[in-house]
């Protein structure tokens, strides 16, 4: 970044918040940005809030993805997208009950209206 924009990465005077996650457990980052969205002065305008919402959720069910579904059940994780509510999930696995499991962990996250389940599951190779 030095070298295109003349900035150092690690200068947090470049960032409005910054969450040390090597000190901080995800879910406590997760409560302190929650906390933020609800405070009144992020809702000064009409599209801030509904995007911020929208990053919210996806982070609350990525998060809760992380801690339920392990790296043999989806070895490239699981693509989570939020639209006013709808989470939509995409992943591609051998696993035969990701898709179950990935959308049963995200509708038990508060917030999420409705589920778009794209998980796909293919055929182990060479089976």
């Amino acid at each position: 970044m030095r070298a295109s924009f003349n900035v150092e990465r690690d200068d947090a005077l470049l960032y409005h918040m910054v969450l040390n996650t090597a000190r901080m457990p995800i879910d406590a980052c997760v409560k302190a940005i929650c906390q933020l969205a609800h405070d009144p002065r992020f809702h000064d305008d009409a599209t801030i809030g509904p995007a911020l919402a929208d990053k919210l959720l996806e982070t609350k069910v990525s998060a809760a993805l992380s801690d339920e579904i392990g790296i043999g059940d989806a070895p490239a994780g699981v693509t989570v997208s939020a639209t006013n509510g709808t989470v939509t999930l995409m992943a591609v696995s051998s696993s035969g009950n990701l898709r179950a499991k990935a959308e049963k962990v995200a509708s038990r996250v508060p917030g999420v209206c409705a589920i778009d389940n794209r998980i796909i599951s293919v055929p182990p190779r060479g089976g």
